[in-house]
């Protein structure tokens, strides 16, 4: 069998709801062939939703600090703690972020920072009560895997005590971010103090099992072989397996400028 007669036998078994296997994905992803695999795929969509339209939400994204005790070589955000480029944003400012998007149509926010190492829990149990209060028609789609599992080692709480208490202040869906690629090697290849695989799959686990929902990411084209990127993609296959509790995947290539990773 060539490796195109291969390739066409994974595909059809896809379009045809068959699970492909690691090794099956590992060998599409080597094909390169982007309009067979995009036939396939589309074919895939129209089977589980076949339904003329497409949604999509009209959001902001909004950065609530910049300031992170995490050091990762891709980020070009961050700033260390004292730095004086250092930010947390002006509780008035984020509520005219928010005002600004809901006049253009928008219904949710996207709010994400830094791991910051001193503000305690509290600090974002009242900022999601004042957003929900100002805008309740407004989803807070709010805070990384990775910041919650920081916020774990802030406050000294147990990860299923913080996420009841922010979904009780209003925290309405997970954002996926934080993720890179799901592969420990990577994780510490290009990052220092920050969440790790097991970890990273934990929270969102735990908040699938409150209820939640959340999107999960991945950020590519760095140090991580083509393998390790079908294991990242396996790893988010088996929770989904589980819980059910993503929504959304979304994945972007490796932004280079202005980063310790400039290089590649």
């Amino acid at each position: 069998m060539t490796m195109h007669d291969d390739t066409a036998f994974i595909l059809q078994k896809a379009v045809d709801g068959g699970r492909l296997t690691p090794d099956e994905g590992l060998k599409l992803l080597q094909t390169c062939d982007l309009t067979a695999l995009g036939h396939a795929a589309d074919a895939v969509t129209r089977r589980m939703h076949p339904e003329p339209y497409r949604t999509y939400n009209i959001d902001r994204n909004i950065n609530y600090t910049n300031i992170c005790s995490a050091v990762c070589d891709f980020c070009a955000f961050y700033r260390p703690p004292k730095h004086p480029e250092g930010y947390v944003i002006e509780r008035e400012l984020l509520m005219q972020k928010i005002q600004q998007t809901v006049e253009l149509g928008g219904d949710q926010i996207l709010l994400q920072g830094g791991l910051h190492p001193t503000l305690p829990l509290e600090w974002y149990e009242e900022l999601l009560h004042d957003i929900k209060h100002r805008f309740p028609q407004v989803n807070v789609h709010g805070f990384s895997p990775a910041e919650i599992h920081a916020f774990t080692k802030v406050s000294k709480l147990p990860l299923r005590t913080v996420l009841e208490r922010l979904k009780a202040a209003g925290l309405g869906s997970l954002p996926g971010g934080g993720a890179e690629i799901l592969v420990d090697r990577v994780r510490r290849a290009i990052t220092r103090g920050k969440v790790m695989t097991d970890d990273w799959l934990n929270v969102c686990r735990v908040w699938h099992e409150l209820g939640g929902r959340g999107s999960a990411t991945m950020m590519f084209g760095h140090v991580e072989t083509l393998a390790e990127r079908i294991e990242h993609l396996e790893r988010l296959r088996q929770l989904q397996d589980q819980t059910g509790g993503f929504t959304a995947f979304i994945c972007w290539t490796f932004q280079p400028e202005h980063t310790a990773l400039s290089h590649l």
